[in-house]
């Protein structure tokens, strides 16, 4: 059984570094936004979220090359919907500084729509078993992360240093995500099938 690296591992796991990347900046950026309250609408910063939120794209684009949620359709669409949101979202981050109002249900809606494609694409990821030890669970974490934690602290609390404080969770759950591609990527195709077979 071939043990090499492929392409898709290659591609994968340079995906996940800059996934790695992606949640970093975005948690430096919210910690900032946190330290330096209150909350004013800036070009610069907003675009150097839109850019970590295409890094986390790209993170996600890894977690699919690596065949993670398994061969189903609930884990493609699941993986599909939450770069759909993140799409919404950096969007949202670069209309933001010319026009807050058009930028502000974008901003209300993409959290939801991510974290139900994470959710999706965590079970699916878990009933996959193609990923292990604490990798597994990774997706699954984020996707609930949106519903246990952010949106309760962001709806209950409804302060602007609680907003961020949990973003800055949220996006290093996603660098966390991109060590998981990374590391994965690195295990040989046939250790890999071996330890979904096993």
């Amino acid at each position: 059984m071939d043990t090499t690296a492929t392409p898709r591992n290659g591609f994968a796991r340079n995906a996940g570094f800059i996934g790695i990347g992606g949640g970093l900046l975005g948690a430096a950026f919210a910690a900032y936004e946190l330290a330096t309250l209150p909350y004013e609408v800036s070009l610069a910063t907003n675009t150097l979220a839109a850019v970590a939120h295409l890094a986390m794209i790209i993170g996600l684009a890894g977690v699919a090359a690596l065949g993670a949620a398994g061969s189903g359709r609930w884990g493609r669409i699941g993986i599909g919907v939450a770069i759909a949101g993140f799409v919404v979202l950096t969007g949202a981050e670069l209309i933001e500084p010319f026009d807050e109002a058009t930028a502000a249900m974008p901003f209300e809606v993409a959290p939801l729509v991510i974290g139900l494609g994470m959710l999706l694409a965590g079970v699916a990821v878990l009933r996959a078993h193609r990923w292990s030890s604490w990798r597994r669970i990774v997706p699954l974490v984020i996707g609930a992360y949106v519903f246990v934690v952010f949106l309760p602290v962001a709806i209950a609390v409804a302060t602007e240093a609680g907003f961020w404080a949990a973003l800055v969770g949220w996006f290093l759950g996603y660098a966390a995500l991109g060590l998981a591609v990374v590391v994965e990527a690195s295990v040989p195709v046939g250790s890999r099938e071996r330890a979904r077979v096993a």
